[in-house]
């Protein structure tokens, strides 16, 4: 028996170790053409500004050449890219759960090199309607389908594109109309290809059968690093509510401000249990504290050694991730079966494959109040202008979400995007193009935008991060040398970093909790949890820190914040 959703409704593969995705449809089967002609109206951002796109990274490996003019549709002549391809009615795309197309995660299995027997054991995890009773022989594993199977799967991408022209496409072929590479030195001795979509599948996040620690003698450690971050409460109470009753854990330690915890003289745990995490969530903050620095792997592993850990959760950024791989690396090479697990938090959303880290939702809606002052003070006066600074050093995503969430918005600035201040084409002009016209202008600055303009202190903090210069205090100067205007200028960081989470982010939180602890007991290590085509997974560490994941310039989301600010793209012309 084999099932599955559709690519377009992005379905777990579930209960089958093979699925397939039917075939294209025959050309004859296309009817009821409409010519297309191109569009005169839509650009991007204000009337008269140019287009600019990104070199494409990399070109994959061809498998199957079709002819030049199959490459792109040719609009004018109203005809599909695929009409020239030959497909077999016959056809059909397979791939089988365990293949090459898997993300493998590292499993104790693989590496746990101790005395004592790794072996599994029957789960005690139970919903209230799933928990085993005395009628018959029905059990967890055959009421309610309680567990997940190790053969479930989730598709890492949803989205396959048909061409490299097409807007946000992440292909690497760079062909023209007439069938040519674009980039020199591409061997022309190979035909253009279309868009391949290789599918990737990532293990589908969620309580196991079998697991692998004795919960009568698991003693897991929570450890929250990097900055704040709304939410951060709310994922240790669902750490340790699962923890506690999902599986009976009855020793759970807070490990103080950071990696520090583990080692530094003086840091002492702090007991967590459900009655003492109980209401958490209505508070912003972190009950264990949070702290940057500290990451000394070997100090780390022998308090872990010492105290007998065998879970670590490891809540944090890029670099807290770094850390949590390599600790989980150093207890496999001394023999220690310990599962270190990640669960990604960073307000900028620069995580890679995910479909959003938590408090991200709640930042975005705290920044509306800065955005809506800076409105009606921009409104308020003659020649206003309100410039609000966000968070974003290196992805610009809370200052473009916001900025489209608000609609008040005139021009939005962020890291991934370079800018002219200067010239015909640069933001003073527009700025000056907008107080003529409407009488006031509205700006949201990402703080990593324009760091070619600032000169911070160089180098990194603690946590790896580079240190900024301070774009804002200098582009409110700017504006008023250049004009005159009256400007307010509001920075809300703390404010955003520090609230209790909202009701999606709160909910996203136990989730990401409640699956923490069940890779944990299943025995995966070196792992984080995420969401993935809204379905939760387990994704190994090194695939997430590849690098950070930033706003796409010419992603559909970029666009769309395009077309409601009708900024152009700030070119010095």
């Amino acid at each position: 028996r084999a099932w599955f959703h559709t690519i377009s409704r992005v379905g777990t593969m579930l209960y089958s170790p093979l699925a397939r995705v039917a075939p294209v449809a025959s050309r004859d089967a296309r009817v009821g053409r409409v010519n297309p002609r191109s569009n005169p109206v839509f650009c991007r951002g204000a009337p008269g500004s140019t287009t600019t796109g990104r070199p494409r990274s990399r070109r994959l490996p061809i498998k199957r050449a079709v002819k030049p003019s199959a490459v792109l549709a040719d609009a004018t002549k109203g005809t599909s890219s695929y009409d020239d391809l030959d497909f077999s009615e016959t056809e059909k795309y397979t791939w089988r759960v365990g293949g090459p197309n898997d993300i493998p995660c590292v499993h104790l299995r693989d590496v746990y090199k101790g005395v004592k027997p790794l072996e599994p054991r029957p789960s005690p995890f139970c919903t209230k309607s799933s928990c085993p009773v005395t009628i018959g022989a029905r059990t967890p594993v055959s009421l309610n389908r309680t567990f997940v199977s190790e053969d479930d799967r989730v598709l890492l991408k949803s989205m396959a594109f048909g061409s490299p022209d097409s807007l946000g496409a992440s292909c690497s072929f760079e062909c023209d109309a007439s069938g040519e590479f674009r980039v020199n030195g591409l061997s022309h001795d190979e035909e253009c290809n279309v868009c391949q979509f290789v599918p990737e599948f990532a293990k589908r996040a969620g309580p196991r059968a079998a697991i692998y620690h004795d919960p009568q003698t698991t003693h897991a450690a929570i450890v929250n690093c990097g900055g704040l971050c709304p939410g951060i409460n709310d994922v240790i109470r669902s750490v340790v509510t699962t923890l506690e009753t999902g599986y009976g854990v009855q020793k759970i330690s807070g490990i103080r401000y950071g990696f520090g915890g583990f080692w530094k003289e003086g840091s002492a745990n702090l007991e967590l249990t459900r009655a003492n995490t109980s209401g958490l969530q209505k508070s912003g903050g972190s009950v264990i504290g949070t702290g940057r620095g500290g990451g000394d792997v070997m100090k780390i592993v022998d308090s872990i050694e010492k105290q007998e850990i065998n879970m670590v959760f490891v809540i944090g950024g890029n670099g807290s991730h770094a850390g949590a791989d390599a600790i989980s690396n150093e207890c496999a090479k001394r023999g220690l079966a310990v599962s270190v697990v990640g669960i990604p938090k960073t307000i900028d959303n620069d995580i890679l494959h995910i479909d959003k880290t938590f408090g991200f939702d709640t930042a975005v809606e705290e920044a509306q109040k800065a955005i809506r002052a800076a409105a009606i003070e921009a409104k308020s006066a003659l020649n206003g202008i309100g410039v609000v600074k966000l968070m974003g050093r290196q992805s610009g995503f809370i200052a473009m979400n916001a900025s489209l969430a608000s609609g008040e918005v005139d021009v939005c600035l962020i890291p991934e995007v370079n800018f002219a201040m200067e010239g015909t084409g640069g933001v003073i002009n527009h700025v000056k193009s907008l107080l003529k016209k409407q009488g006031h202008a509205v700006i949201v600055v990402a703080e990593g935008a324009g760091q070619e303009y600032v000169l911070g202190e160089g180098g990194k903090d603690k946590g790896g991060n580079p240190i900024l210069g301070d774009i804002g205090p200098w582009f409110v100067k700017r504006l008023r040398a250049e004009m005159s205007c009256d400007v307010k200028f509001i920075d809300p960081t703390y404010m955003v970093r520090g609230i209790p989470a909202n009701a999606h982010d709160s909910i996203y939180c136990t989730i990401l909790g409640q699956n923490a602890v069940h890779g944990a007991f299943a025995g995966y290590t070196g792992i984080s949890i995420g969401m993935v085509n809204t379905h939760a997974v387990f994704l190994p560490i090194p695939r997430l820190i590849e690098r950070e994941r930033t706003v796409d310039p010419d992603g559909r989301m970029w666009h769309r914040l395009l077309t409601s600010t009708g900024q152009p793209d700030f070119h010095q012309y």
